[in-house]
Formats: C-alpha cells, sequence, structure tokens
C-alpha cells in the first residue's frame, strides 16, 4: 500500500541489490522506488530492478532533518511520471528540490568532494593545517574542509573511492587518483582515525569539543615557505566552482539556477556569493580561466578552466538562466 520507498543503506552496490530487491518483492506495481544513494549512478543501480521506470534517485544530505535540499536524480529508464510524483514528494515534506541528470557523484557530492579533498592535498603539501580551516572558514564555507571531513567520516570516503575505483576499471576506465586520497589512507586505513564518529580523524574529539590532532604536524611537516590565505582560499574556491561549470557542461545539473540553489542548500557554498556558478559570474568569466589557469600551473590539471568557460571567455558571455 506504499507510494514511495526511500533506501538508504550504505553505499555499497550489492546491498543496495538485495535492498531493491527485497523491497520490489512486496510493494505495488507503481510504486516509486528511491535510492537514498550520495554517488553510486542511478542507472546502474536500477539495473536489479523489475520495474526501472519507477526508479529513481532520491539524495538527502546530512543531518536530514536540518538541511533543505533533496536532489533529484533521474535515471536513464525512469519515467516522467516517477520523475513528478518524486518531485512532489520532496515538496510536501517541505523540502527544496533540484532535477538532475545521471552521473557519477551526480551533482552536489561530486563538486562538494572537490573541497573537502583539496584541503586535504594541501596538507600534504606541508600547508600548516591550521591555515587550511582559516581558510575554509575565510571562504564562507560553513565548516573548514578538515573538520567537514571528520564529520563525513574518512571511512566512508574511502569507500565511496575504492568503489569507484573497481567500476571505472571494470568499465576499462582509468581511475583519476586525488592527492589527497593517500593522506585519507594514511590515516584511516593504517591508524584507524576514522573520523568523529570513532572520536579522533584529523581532529580529536572529548565530548562536545574538539582540537586538530597535534600529530598530523609530524605526519605533515608545514614547509617554511607558507602560501598566502588568498591563495588557500582561491583553491578552495576555483575548485569547486570549476567542477560546477563541467557538471553545467555535461548537462548533469538542467539549469544556472539548479546549479547555484544546489550549491548553496546542498553543501553550503559561501551564501554570499550567490552560488558556484554565480561566483564565476561575478567575478568575470575571462577572470576566472585566467586565475585557473595559473592555479593549474601551480597545482595540477584539476584546476585546468572547463571548456566551457574558455568558449565563453572568448565570447565574453556569462551563465544566464533562458
Amino acid at each position: 500500500g506504499c507510494d514511495l520507498v526511500v533506501e538508504a543503506v550504505f553505499e555499497d552496490r550489492a546491498i543496495k541489490a538485495d535492498c531493491t530487491q527485497l523491497a520490489e518483492a512486496v510493494i505495488g506495481e507503481d510504486a516509486v522506488f528511491a535510492s537514498n544513494t550520495s554517488t553510486l549512478p542511478i542507472t546502474g543501480l536500477a539495473q536489479v530492478s523489475r520495474r526501472p521506470a519507477h526508479f529513481i534517485g532520491l539524495h538527502f544530505f546530512s543531518p536530514v532533518d536540518k538541511m533543505p535540499l533533496v536532489e533529484i536524480i533521474v535515471g536513464e529508464k525512469t519515467s516522467d511520471a516517477t520523475l513528478a510524483r518524486g518531485f512532489d514528494y520532496v515538496l510536501q515534506i517541505g523540502k527544496t528540490p533540484i532535477v538532475v541528470n545521471d552521473s557519477r557523484g551526480f551533482y552536489t557530492s561530486r563538486v562538494f568532494a572537490t573541497y573537502v579533498m583539496e584541503g586535504i592535498a594541501m596538507l600534504a603539501e606541508g600547508v600548516h593545517p591550521r591555515s587550511i580551516e582559516v581558510a575554509g572558514v575565510k571562504a564562507g564555507m560553513p565548516m573548514p574542509p578538515l573538520a567537514l571531513q571528520d564529520e563525513v567520516s574518512l571511512s566512508l570516503s574511502l569507500h565511496v573511492s575504492d568503489q569507484t575505483r573497481r567500476d571505472l576499471e571494470a568499465e576499462g576506465k582509468t581511475y583519476p587518483t586525488h592527492p589527497g586520497e593517500a593522506v585519507l589512507r594514511k590515516l584511516c586505513a593504517e591508524m584507524g582515525r576514522v573520523g568523529k564518529k570513532a572520536g579522533k580523524g584529523f581532529y580529536d574529539y572529548q565530548g562536545k569539543e574538539k582540537s586538530l590532532w597535534p600529530e598530523l604536524t609530524t605526519l605533515y611537516p608545514p614547509r617554511a615557505d607558507q602560501p598566502t590565505q588568498q591563495e588557500l582560499v582561491d583553491r578552495l574556491m576555483f575548485i569547486q566552482a570549476n567542477e560546477a561549470a563541467r557538471c553545467f557542461e555535461e548537462n548533469v545539473v538542467r539549469s544556472v539556477a539548479d546549479a547555484n540553489i544546489g550549491s548553496i542548500f546542498g553543501w553550503g557554498f559561501a551564501p554570499h556569493q550567490g552560488g558556484a556558478l554565480q561566483f564565476i559570474n561575478a567575478m568575470g568569466v575571462q577572470r576566472f580561466v585566467a586565475r585557473s589557469r595559473e592555479l593549474a600551473r601551480q597545482h595540477g590539471a584539476r584546476f585546468e578552466p572547463a571548456a566551457i568557460l574558455v568558449q565563453m571567455a572568448q565570447e565574453n558571455r556569462r551563465f544566464q538562466d533562458a
């Protein structure tokens, strides 16, 4: 008799498949089955479904009672009627929906990950952890990157990385290893520092109090020539905005408004900037492209400006909703 079921089990393809089949054995033919996955493509998860037209992604954010956004993910076989019912449901529970097309990490998880991983990469380079955290706050983010990674948990991020690697290798593709991943493996897999849930990650936790783990600077000694705060802020902001532009370019996110709203309500992209694409608009696309190229020369190809931005800079255009 249930109209809609939301599955929210662990980010593991096999566990989700089992849950889907068990649920579909007892729900009505017209019921909507939704996966609250944050990274696994919906089309792939729907392959085990007997009724893929009724299968959709409803990605809630943590903590669910406080976060206003729900990212609705449309799979290859998701019907328009299923999308409409998912949209109605999100509105009925008082959340703000955005609709995105299916891809790995979708929109929000994909861009959010660039923020925390850039902070972790800085640590590996010898940037003082306190400077990294201050830069996150100065950028206008709700939490600094290392503290935020502790909240998400290092183990979950590693699990997602491992699942992504397996999926890409099965498709005959190369897995792009991020420079921050080795830090996650050392702290989590080797040292058991799983994150806040275990009372130890990048921070040590005592009740409601937390402080940066003193041994971080032993494992990753701060270099003598510390970068300026503006350099760190630029890295944290540009890496997110550039990835948001790529999502728009790839038609993962369907509109400029959804990209901006999703960035603020989904993972808290510096609200005073008006959203990830509006950040680029406000700076000017040409300036953004020039600075991105500077950052790419200094810190790697992940900062290379998205192709759509290079084209927009040449044509003197900006992001606009039709």
